[in-house]
Formats: C-alpha cells, sequence, structure tokens
C-alpha cells in the first residue's frame, strides 16, 4: 500500500468519525442530562481521534514533500 492510499484510508476513517459525532451531537440534544453527558464525553474522545486522524493523513500525503517539515508546517 503507497502512502498516498493510507492517508486515502485515513481520510475516509476522519470522515466516519466526523459522521459520527454529528448523530451523537444530534442525539444528545434530546436525551436526558444523565445520558447526555455521557455523549458529550463521546463526542470528546471522537474529536481527539478525529483530529489525530486527519493530522496523520496529512504527514503521510506530505511525507515526501521536502516544504513540509513533519508536523505540517511550510518550511521556508
Amino acid at each position: 500500500m503507497t502512502l498516498l492510499r493510507m492517508a486515502a484510508s485515513y481520510r475516509h476513517s476522519a470522515d466516519l468519525l466526523r459522521v459520527r459525532m454529528i448523530a451523537l451531537k444530534e442525539q444528545a440534544r434530546t436525551a436526558p442530562p444523565a445520558e447526555r453527558s455521557k455523549l458529550e464525553q463521546r463526542i470528546r474522545d471522537l474529536n481527539v481521534l478525529y483530529r489525530e486522524t486527519k493530522s496523520t493523513a496529512l504527514v503521510l500525503e506530505r511525507y515526501y514533500d521536502r516544504r513540509y517539515h513533519g508536523n505540517g508546517r511550510r518550511a521556508v
């Protein structure tokens, strides 16, 4: 598997996480307070995974590009 294919896979996973977070936010709007708290914690956990997955996809996409550092920032 090439790095670009891996990046595409990570992007797809990030999209799935985003869709799940949206669904949980909708569910949390009508949930009782105790359940709402659990759903909000799950959304926060998924948000961390979402950001890390997107970041990994970016690193994989730009792995061979000398103009970018490992953290994804543009080098001068």
